[in-house]
């Protein structure tokens, strides 16, 4: 019986407009048994009788029904049912271009020890799939340690918690009891996790993973008190992860810092972009935490000195850009 290689697992609810390009991005590089399993989260649509009927015959689909939870408890179901050696979470309106599947399997056929998969993304408009921008930017490639490649994805501030950023053994998801849980924000403590625990990692040249950038989504929607008190939540239970889950050494020192600064400042850049003031717990936090750590430049000086300039400065700049937008 020919092994798994891959299971890609998508949390699907109410996106009957955009899951067959999803999907069919992958069709055109998997054939059984690696396997896509749509998990159609309770959704109210179309959704579910749309991929029954354009995927139902295809022997690399499998589409699995579950109450309305969440994307992370969807993709927990999905991680159940998976028979690869490899998961990797795709959301379904984004899109995976061709060589994905190629390359995963030369990098694990040259270099079996090989536990995460990695590669950059990209980020295009709705209904202009031509028009993209950089999202992940890596820039070291071949095989590296897991943590110098989230130290350097830190630095570049292009690190993102996103499910769909890697492709992971299932073996370490499954020792290591990883699991999303939350139903939002689910994916932070998951995402540090695989980076933290995995051994070896690969990190592609090409670009794997299209990311869609639509109205009406959680990422392009505005947010109420609830969501940052819940990113903020998320943050700090995976800080303590990150602070317990290695050896103390120069490297660890350096992601601690690292981490703290770039969720620092994207929790900054999410006020301003909303249109809120920055919370005061999290003013207090940079106050606090930031205070731990040596700055270097004048950037970051600010930001753990005097955080209130800092954000001011910042809210400069975002009025600035939006005033061009509009």
């Amino acid at each position: 019986m020919a092994k798994t290689l891959l299971s890609v697992i998508i949390p699907t609810y109410n996106v009957e407009k955009y899951i067959v390009d999803c999907v069919d991005s992958l069709l055109r590089q998997i054939t059984a048994p690696a396997e896509i399993i749509i998990v159609n989260d309770g959704s109210t649509d179309g959704t579910l009788a749309l991929v029954q009927q354009t995927y139902g015959h295809q022997p690399q689909v499998r589409i699995i029904t579950t109450p309305n939870g969440g994307a992370g408890k969807a993709r927990d179901v999905g991680i159940e049912a998976a028979q690869g050696e490899f998961l990797f979470f795709c959301d379904p309106d984004d899109i995976v271009p061709d060589g994905f599947v190629a390359e995963l399997q030369q990098v694990t056929d040259a270099h079996p020890e090989v536990d995460l998969f990695c590669f950059s993304s990209q980020m295009f408009e709705d209904g202009h799939e031509n028009n993209t921008r950089p999202k992940v930017r890596h820039e070291q490639f071949g095989l590296h340690s897991p943590q110098q490649v989230l130290s350097r994805l830190l630095r570049n501030g292009s690190y993102t918690s996103a499910a769909w950023n890697y492709a992971v053994k299932k073996s370490l998801v499954m020792q290591r009891g990883l699991r999303f849980v939350e139903r939002v924000h689910e994916d932070h403590k998951f995402t540090l996790s695989v980076f933290i625990y995995a051994r070896q990692a690969w990190v592609s040249q090409h670009v794997y993973y299209s990311q869609r950038v639509r109205s009406g989504s959680l990422t392009n929607s505005r947010k109420n008190d609830d969501y940052f008190m819940q990113r903020y939540n998320a943050f700090m239970q995976t800080y303590g992860l990150l602070k317990q889950g290695m050896d103390k050494s120069p490297l660890k020192n350096e992601l601690e810092k690292a981490y703290l600064l770039h969720s620092f400042r994207l929790m900054i850049y999410l006020s301003l972009y909303n249109g809120t003031p920055v919370p005061e717990y999290v003013i207090h936090a940079i106050q606090f935490m930031g205070s731990q750590h040596k700055p270097v430049g004048v950037k970051e000086w600010l930001l753990i000195n005097r955080p209130r300039m800092f954000i001011r400065l910042q809210k400069y700049k975002v009025d600035k850009e939006q005033k061009k937008i509009a």
